[in-house]
């Protein structure tokens, strides 16, 4: 049969379970460890496995599979010697070495890697080392200030990882843990045999980001590199000639994912450490010859607000892959004049990974601002409270088949049942996330279900608010949120903050105020705009409404 479309082609004819042959080497749908199927299986590669940039000193470090696989392996005996089959192992490391093995040596060794990111304080850290029961925790010194002085039943031993910085934390409370220096890891044989596990086995328990109450465990199975197949392939283009840098930490969801999966696709992966910083950013595209580039909003948008041009640099990045919020019209048409290549915008969540794409087909139309269309194998739809699907153009939740879910993950909250069960309802994962669908079949996404701002009867999405406001010359960044009002309910407020080149004060506010009602309905545009520092933001990167809110 004809099709209008190579998505339409591919959504029709995507087999999930040709997966299986096309991604797994040495696995099968009985036996599957992705750590062996990612890194094990390079044992005497000496091509490059991980490359990281380090922005603060300059510095680049480059390790080999065999060198990668050497240091997993040492940590999998070190941790054959202390825990259990499914005890939970976390890493509180910058990208190094050691953060690499700690995450390839526990999922090589039956454990479950708990990844957290450097920027927790100590009641972030609190919360997941209690909740998920880790029993190692692998910490860099320099961030031994965050670490809780509170016992922790299920924590057994630290392991610190030299470094500059603060002391190392003492023996627990009361000493009811082992503190190790990271020496004693290298000290261990560098030959492990990898675990036997199953598909259904889980291999991360990584938490939500928190944006609306506290974060939820998500237990993730091996099977997920098999079901998650299809974003390398259609959206990232991923092919094992190519450079894939990930300017996200494997701390964050997508980094993790990236981590695990590169290896499979016979290439590696690079990313940065240190503060973000625009010039260092294009230097390492540049140097380490990106092809496939994996940027958060945020970082596009500061390499746009500095004083450099990137076509300056002698980049090549066939694909520009963006995910955490929508990119709004003016970034977009600046990544394509610079990079030469439109961003691709995803929509994804910790539980499902990602549900709605934009696409590197050649025929493929980037809608700026859109989430895209589903990723072929999910089936993904918008449905009302009542559970049924809403009309194009309508809002709806973004709902996914809860079999596809299930390929992936546990269909479960880690310790949470009632979350478990308002969540997961009979065949529909309810992500909690408010979107429209467009008469083409493109998603753009509005808000979470809970924070659309509702004024005189209109329900209002701070996203596309947000959009708007971020084209203000003077507006480098900008949160939406709903503050009370006795005659129309709730009022859309702005946080803003501003371009270097801009003042705040009262007219730029009567500005940005009437800019915005020039751009949106008479309705939605921010009756009040508060100048701000920084925004509160999630280790993703995504806005935190809730402390807008209560500030």
């Amino acid at each position: 049969m004809g099709y209008d479309s190579t998505y339409d082609a591919v959504s029709d004819l995507h087999d999930p379970e040709a997966a299986w042959d096309e991604v797994v080497t040495e696995g099968d749908r009985e036996s599957l460890n992705v750590a062996q199927e990612s890194v094990g299986r390079h044992a005497n590669s000496q091509e490059t496995a991980v490359r990281i940039a380090d922005f603060e000193t300059g510095e680049t470090l480059s390790y080999s599979f065999a060198a990668l696989n050497d240091a997993a392996n040492r940590v999998g005996n070190y941790l054959a010697e202390h825990t259990a089959r499914a005890d939970r192992v976390a890493a509180m490391l910058p990208p190094r070495i050691e953060l690499y093995a700690a995450i390839f040596g526990t999922v090589k060794a039956g454990r479950i890697y708990v990844p957290l990111t450097p920027l927790f304080g100590p009641e972030a850290l609190s919360y997941r080392l209690a909740d998920s029961g880790t029993s190692v925790l692998f910490l860099a010194r320099e961030y031994a200030d965050a670490f809780p002085d509170e016992a922790f039943p299920d924590l057994e031993r630290v392991v610190v990882v030299d470094g500059p910085g603060s002391d190392t934390p003492e023996a627990g409370v009361d000493g009811e843990f082992a503190v190790d220096a990271y020496d004693r890891v290298r000290a261990h044989e560098a030959e492990f045999e990898t675990v036997d596990t199953h598909p259904d086995d889980i291999y991360t328990l990584k938490y939500t980001s928190g944006t609306t109450g506290q974060p939820k465990g998500v237990p993730t199975r091996h099977r997920r590199i098999v079901h998650g197949s299809g974003y390398n392939d259609y959206v990232v283009d991923l092919r094992p000639e190519d450079n894939y840098f990930v300017a996200a930490s494997p701390a964050w969801s997508y980094g993790l994912g990236a981590t695990m999966s590169v290896g499979v696709r016979d290439t590696g992966i690079a990313t940065y450490r240190g503060s973000f910083d625009p010039v260092s950013f294009l230097e390492t595209l540049e140097e380490f010859e990106v092809t496939n580039l994996m940027c958060p909003p945020t970082a596009l948008r500061q390499v746009r607000g500095a004083d450099v041009d990137p076509r300056e640099y002698d980049t090549d990045v066939r694909v520009l892959v963006s995910a955490g919020e929508a990119l709004d019209e003016e970034s977009v048409a600046w990544c394509d004049e610079v990079f030469g290549t439109k961003p691709l915008d995803a929509y994804g969540q910790t539980e499902a990974g990602m549900l709605l794409c934009n696409y590197s087909f050649e025929d493929w139309e980037v809608k700026p601002g859109s989430a895209g269309k589903p990723l072929p194998g999910m089936r993904v739809t918008l449905l009302d409270e009542a559970g049924n699907e809403v009309d194009d153009g309508d809002i709806g939740e973004i709902c996914v088949r809860r079999s596809d879910v299930s390929a992936g993950t546990t269909r479960v909250y880690w310790g949470n049942p009632d979350e478990t069960v308002r969540t997961y309802q009979g065949q529909w994962y309810r992500t909690g996330d408010l979107a429209r669908r467009d008469e083409d079949g493109y998603y753009w996404y509005v808000s979470r279900k809970d924070e659309v701002i509702i004024s005189a009867g209109y329900r209002i999405g701070p996203e596309e608010v947000q959009e708007a406001l971020v084209k203000h010359d003077a507006v480098k960044e900008a949160g939406v949120v709903g503050i009370p009002d006795e005659t129309r309910g709730e009022v859309v407020k702005a946080y803003v903050t501003v371009a270097e080149s801009a003042t705040p004060g009262e007219g730029l506010a009567d500005d940005i105020r009437e800019f915005a009602r020039s751009e949106l309905s008479k309705h939605e545009y921010p009756r009040e705009v508060e100048f701000v520092d920084d925004l509160p933001k999630t280790s993703s990167g995504k806005i935190k409404r809730r402390e807008l809110e209560s500030s």
